[in-house]
Formats: structure tokens, C-alpha cells, sequence
């Protein structure tokens, strides 16, 4: 195995140790109404028991030039979403006050686990209908 192909396993096993490796991504993708900036957010988020704003926006952004880094309100921002895509599964996010982060109850974590491994979001059904819908017009 050469060595760009070692690194980019390593790569592949750091973001799957942060939670943004393309399996969890593509698993939330197929259960939620988010973004993959948003899954991988959530990713981040199922791993500890607090992300907090710095890390999120290090995690998400980090490897890029500072001039093309985003402000730290994106994390804000695109939190809002997060969480509206999670409540629609019926999973919380709590505001962790002082800390200036966030946590999945682990409950909350238990169910979102199950749901993606399922590959099934609460509603689906409803989704393929109307996809049948869209279809047939």
C-alpha cells in the first residue's frame, strides 16, 4: 500500500472517530431532512457528550486556509436546523449553558442510533407516496 493510500485511511478512521466519516453522513442522510454539513454536525454531536461551538466549527472547517474559514455564527446558524431536522424524528438537543455547546440526551442518542441503522425515518412511507405522487404526474 503506498503511502497517499495509508493517509487517506488514516484520514477515513480520524473522521469516523469524530463522527463526520461518510458512513455515519450517509446513514444520517437516509434518516433526516438535513445537509451533509448538518449530518456531520450530528455525527460530531453523537460522539461526546458535549460539542461544543469552537470544536464543531474546528472539526467542520479546520483543514481549510483561514481566509476561507466561516464565521463562528454558522455554527449557530446551521445549529437552528439541526435541531428542527433532529425534532421531527423526536430527538432532542439540549443547550449545555456555560459551556457554549450542545448535547443529544443519551436516550435521544439510543433512538437516532436505532433509526440509522434501520436506514428508516419515521414518516418514510409518507415520503414514498408522495414520491409515487410526483411520479405518475
Amino acid at each position: 500500500m503506498s503511502e497517499a493510500e495509508q493517509l487517506r485511511d488514516r484520514v477515513e478512521e480520524l473522521q469516523a472517530l469524530l463522527g463526520v466519516g461518510n458512513d455515519d453522513v450517509s446513514r444520517l442522510l437516509a434518516v433526516l431532512d438535513a445537509t451533509p454539513q448538518q449530518c456531520e454536525m450530528i455525527g460530531f454531536m453523537l460522539r461526546r457528550s458535549v460539542a461544543t461551538r469552537t470544536a464543531m466549527h474546528t472539526v467542520l472547517f479546520g483543514a481549510r486556509p483561514e481566509c476561507d474559514q466561516p464565521e463562528m455564527k454558522l455554527i449557530d446558524v446551521q445549529m437552528v436546523k439541526v435541531r428542527k431536522a433532529l425534532e421531527k424524528v423526536g430527538v432532542e438537543v439540549r443547550t449545555e449553558w456555560g459551556s457554549g455547546g450542545w448535547a443529544i440526551p443519551i436516550a435521544h442518542k439510543a433512538k437516532l442510533r436505532r433509526l440509522m441503522s434501520e436506514g428508516v425515518a419515521p414518516g418514510d412511507d409518507l415520503r414514498a407516496r408522495r414520491m409515487a405522487f410526483l411520479e405518475g404526474a
